[in-house]
């Protein structure tokens, strides 16, 4: 994986990108960023989202607006063996004018540059979410009704409550490093793998660098400390392996890389603000 730049097709017909993506064998976590704003929600398929520096597992109704540079990846479970499909809209950022009924979109397109996640809560909030995108599906690409249907969507959204995701310390425009890139894969790969205590030095020997040298790198351009940085990796994976599988908190922990339950329980607090087990059930019951 490459964080690299992706040109999108935009052209002088169409103000923004709208289409499905329908992945038989999973989103493929091509870590990348673009001018374009990208608006993703995802319908199904399950694993692990990185936006800017933030980490978290993802599930049906993740949508997320991604902004201007911001560098984003979606990547499925591997374990996961269904169908990963998504609704995305891609669009540049002055699109917008700055008339004062579109403040509250232009807020919020401002806010996206450290990447926003929507609550979605009920049925009647999915019921606008799908009307309007398959509004926005269903009119012709350059028409007045097109571009009538995007703009709905938008301050649909910009009523709604969000969370930001990349930390606010975070810089979309600081240039990619390859090295970092290398290093993330690698770490995506260790937790849907067998997890070991041989990462951090892999992690250096990736990067070509001793390891006090990678450990100011990695924290220079992430944030936090490599392990802090994997402990979110592994929580990530946990949090997502709590809701939806049967297995025990103490199998998830060994499952996840953890050595023992009271580390796992200790650091899963610490990130997530709750404990394994109230975790799974608040989640389960909603």
């Amino acid at each position: 994986m490459r964080a690299t730049f992706e040109a999108l097709p935009l052209d002088q017909q169409t103000s923004f990108r709208f289409f499905e993506i329908d992945q038989g064998q999973g989103f493929d976590g091509h870590w990348h960023y673009h001018p374009e704003l990208e608006l993703k929600w995802v319908l199904d398929g399950v694993g692990q989202r990185m936006v800017g520096d933030h980490m978290q597992s993802f599930g049906p109704s993740d949508l997320v607006l991604v902004g201007s540079n911001l560098s984003h990846c979606w990547r499925t479970a591997p374990d996961f063996s269904g169908r990963s499909r998504a609704f995305l809209v891609q669009f540049p950022q002055d699109l917008v004018s700055q008339g004062p009924e579109l403040a509250g979109i232009q807020k919020m397109l401002d806010d996206s540059q450290r990447g926003l996640c929507f609550h979605l809560s009920g049925n009647s909030v999915h019921d606008r979410l799908r009307k309007r995108f398959i509004q926005l599906g269903m009119a012709e690409l350059g028409s007045w009704e097109s571009y009538s249907a995007w703009l709905s969507l938008l301050g649909e959204l910009s009523e709604m409550p969000r969370d930001y995701l990349a930390s606010a310390g975070y810089n979309p425009k600081e240039p990619e490093d390859e090295r970092l890139a290398r290093v993330i894969d690698f770490i995506f790969e260790s937790v849907e793998g067998s997890v070991d205590t041989t990462v951090f030095p892999a992690a250096c020997k990736i990067a070509s660098m001793t390891p006090s040298a990678f450990s100011r790198f990695f924290k220079r351009h992430t944030g936090r400390t490599f392990s802090r940085f994997f402990n979110e990796a592994k929580v990530a994976r946990a949090s997502r392996l709590l809701v939806e599988s049967a297995e025990t908190v103490l199998s998830i922990s060994l499952e996840c890389g953890f050595g023992s339950l009271s580390h796992f329980n200790r650091t899963f607090e610490e990130i997530k603000g709750s404990s394994p087990g109230r975790w799974r059930k608040q989640f389960r019951a909603s």
